[in-house]
């Protein structure tokens, strides 16, 4: 296999991956708007610094968050706020979800009737099913049209 052919198909399968990842997310994320909600409280929430070489700003701030909630008398432990990327580009949004998610705070907590461990504070779609979409999208269009040329013996 040459190198440029290589290329494109690493090219389309990365894009087919972000596809299927953007669509499992999204997925979950719709339907856990339908979720049972159980009482919780917030043991700690903040922000963490992603260390780069480069000054890159987008998405270098994560925030965390734990929780404990109780489902039939048990005490499960959560750690995400949505079924997205817990890191952002922007300070405002931390500062808005630090404020909104004090240690201490209760809080009500979407868990997946089907095993309770798994859990988010805020269901619905986020901005990372839509990144990874794009990126998909976009790695599919450029390796696509190089697989459907009838010159480079992929198809006859």
């Amino acid at each position: 296999m040459s190198g440029t052919r290589l290329f494109f198909l690493v090219f389309l399968l990365l894009g087919l991956w972000c596809l299927a990842m953007g669509t499992t997310k999204a997925t979950e994320a719709l339907n856990a708007r339908s979720w049972p909600t159980a009482k919780g409280r917030i043991i700690s929430s903040g922000v963490k610094q992603l260390e780069t070489r480069q000054r890159i700003r987008i998405a270098r701030l994560c925030f965390y968050i734990d929780y404990l909630y109780l489902v039939k008398n048990k005490v499960y432990e959560g750690h995400r706020l949505n079924a997205g990327w817990p890191c952002f580009g922007s300070e405002s949004r931390i500062r808005k979800l630090l404020s909104r998610y004090p240690s201490g705070s209760q809080v009500d907590v979407y868990y997946n009737p089907q095993n309770p461990a798994i859990s988010m504070l805020e269901p619905g779609l986020d901005w990372t099913e839509f990144f990874l979409w794009g990126v998909g999208l976009v790695c599919v269009s450029v390796a696509w049209p190089f697989f459907r040329r009838k010159d480079n013996g992929y198809l006859r």
